[in-house]
């Protein structure tokens, strides 16, 4: 009886060993699309941004440019059901456009599309004039830069049923704007196409 109590008590250890070691695993960037969704994940936030970066750096506005251009981020709309990170968007793509070397970001000012750097207003207002601060070393006026282009965007979500089956269209639009003159020197559009069963849910 005694045997038989102790191998028992070994086999619920057993269990209970295993349990506490079925935690979370760690998957790779390419394995991570066997587990796809109906919503909007990261490989569709990186298909979007490398798509509509190579649509931006091939067209002839782009091709044109000899010197930098001062870029800010106006504002990205989010009109799905998503609760899609539009900061981690715009600046994907911004930092791509930056280091094609056509384009430099300021976060001066922004739009809802990210957060501008509020310290760039702050230093300023508490450092000038104040005794404590070596004005020599307190930056002067008129160093920020104007911006020159305005990126834009919306995404946007329709949900139909075919044959049986869940489709969900997500449409992602990026506009950039020349602020001198209020013109679109360029726009994209990219699509991302999900099918899956009426289970699923992309909301």
């Amino acid at each position: 009886m005694k045997k038989i109590l102790i191998v028992f008590l070994s086999i619920v250890s057993m269990f209970i060993f295993s349990a506490c070691n079925s935690g979370p695993e760690y998957v790779n960037a390419e394995d991570s699309r066997a587990y796809a969704s109906m919503g909007l994940d990261y490989h569709d936030i990186e298909s979007v941004v490398e798509k509509s970066v190579a649509s931006l750096l091939s067209s002839g506005y782009v091709q044109a440019i000899k010197q930098p251009k001062v870029l800010v981020i106006s504002d990205i709309i989010n009109d799905t059901m998503q609760n899609v990170d539009v900061e981690q968007l715009s600046r994907k793509v911004t930092r791509d456009m930056r280091n094609s070397g056509k384009f430099k970001l300021s976060l001066a000012i922004s739009g809802s599309g990210t957060s501008g750097d509020k310290m760039i207003d702050s230093v300023r207002a508490k450092t000038r004039g104040n005794d404590e601060f070596d004005q020599y070393s307190v930056i002067e006026k008129g160093q920020l830069k104007g911006a020159q282009l305005s990126l834009s965007g919306k995404i946007w979500q329709k949900n139909v049923t075919v044959s049986g089956k869940q489709r969900t269209d997500y449409f992602f639009l990026l506009t950039l704007v020349d602020l001198a003159t209020g013109e679109v020197v360029w726009d994209d559009e990219a699509n991302i196409i999900k099918v899956g069963s009426n289970r699923s849910v992309s909301w």
